[in-house]
């Protein structure tokens, strides 16, 4: 009985190491509430985690839930010389989002190490936004890439 407690503990110990060696130390999965602009109806969710893979570095996931129907764009906004979301930005188109007739769709890109190359070690500023027949917007959030 005493050496299966000590295999079960063993199991769940390294079951717990196993698990924070594979989660990005600089920047935790983050979810981020998209917003209606100027009284846009319903809204959604960005979901960003870095799982810091050789081949997914990044993946961000997008929901909008009745929302005005139709196709958008998403958008990354990037401050690189800012920790507010404010100066000078970039803004990365990422995916193509439709919703369904209620307003309803997903979307989602992965980022390869090699896209992120030379961001990589910096802390810097970003939001999302997400534009078609209505315009939906996040906070600003801080991200470290390491």
């Amino acid at each position: 009985m005493r050496h299966m407690l000590v295999l079960a503990a063993t199991a769940v110990v390294g079951a717990a190491v196993v698990g924070t060696a594979a989660a990005d130390r600089a920047y935790h999965t983050e979810r981020l509430e998209l917003s209606g602009v100027g009284g846009a109806q319903g809204g959604g969710m960005v979901v960003n985690t870095h799982p810091n893979g050789p081949n997914v570095y990044a993946h961000e996931i997008y929901t909008l839930r009745h929302a005005v129907p139709g196709t958008y764009q998403v958008s990354l906004n990037l401050f690189t010389t800012s920790l507010s979301c404010t100066g000078p930005s970039a803004a990365l188109p990422t995916a193509t989002l439709t919703t369904n007739p209620s307003g309803n769709g997903r979307a989602d890109v992965k980022f390869t190490p090699a896209d992120v190359g030379a961001l990589r070690g910096m802390t810097f500023s970003i939001s999302w936004t997400v534009a078609g027949p209505a315009t939906y917007v996040t906070d600003c959030t801080v991200v470290t890439l390491d």
